[in-house]
């Protein structure tokens, strides 16, 4: 695969999103990052819920919650060592994707068109490739492979009758007036409004749910857990990693970010 098909495949299959704090602290003193974002990147409008953790420790946490104090000042906290945080502007949650196409006609006005061509291949992993004229599936290659800093975005809107979930932009789920309150629903509000913060215990959604631990865990019939199952069918509706550890609980893979 040469370097003008590779970037070809990320334009088609993948939004490059992540804040823009990201993207300033990921490329710092790779060049002029203000050129970068005047010509490479492009807002979307909206704003991240967390942003990536750049500071050593041993927590691992790799992510921090934004939250708004009452005084309106904007604060990235951690969820771990006491709530430590730092005052960010609002500029840096704003969300901008890469435009690759814009990217790919830089390189090629540095590269000479023979040279370009000429590129040596690389590899991809096999998941990434496709037979010719099928449709790739982007979940197979996680974006974050070639940009550990990107996230994908979700978002929820609600109204009266309708609750509707899009990630990176497109809608993946609506719950309508019978379902809104659904065991499905209840699992994935509790999932996004945990963003951030690591896992989430069991105990959470037992409660929330009703379940009795036995129903919650065990698989019958060759059935995973009545959680499991749910979240089988998130992950199928939304494309997105949703993670089950039976010791610490569950989470939305640090690849997610949510969008306030």
């Amino acid at each position: 695969m040469t370097l003008r098909t590779f970037f070809k495949y990320l334009d088609a299959n993948f939004k490059i999103t992540a804040p823009l704090y990201n993207w300033r602290h990921m490329l710092d003193g790779a060049g002029d990052f203000e050129f970068f974002k005047e010509n490479f990147l492009v807002p979307t409008g909206e704003l991240a819920g967390t942003v990536v953790c750049v500071f050593p420790c041993s927590e691992r946490c790799r992510v921090r919650k934004i939250v708004r104090a009452p005084d309106g000042k904007i604060r990235a906290v951690c969820s771990r060592r006491n709530g430590d945080y730092f005052f960010i502007d609002i500029k840096e949650i704003v969300i901008y994707q890469l435009d690759v196409s814009a990217l790919v006609e830089a390189i090629a006005t540095v590269l000479n068109n023979n040279e370009f061509k000429r590129s040596q291949p690389f590899l991809l992993p096999e998941s990434a490739i496709v037979a010719k004229d099928a449709t790739p599936k982007s979940n197979n290659y996680p974006v974050q492979y070639v940009f550990p800093f990107a996230r994908h975005f979700i978002r929820k809107e609600t109204d009266e009758k309708t609750e509707k979930w899009y990630v990176d932009g497109e809608l993946k789920k609506v719950y309508g007036p019978k379902k809104k309150n659904c065991i499905q629903s209840k699992i994935l509000n509790i999932l996004y409004n945990q963003i951030g913060n690591g896992w989430i215990p069991h105990q959470t959604f037992i409660n929330a749910i009703g379940w009795n631990e036995s129903k919650y865990f065990t698989s019958t019939h060759d059935k995973p857990g009545c959680m499991q199952q749910q979240l089988r069918c998130l992950r199928k509706h939304l494309g997105v990693k949703i993670i089950f550890n039976k010791t610490y609980g569950v989470k939305f893979s640090d690849e997610l970010s949510s969008v306030r």
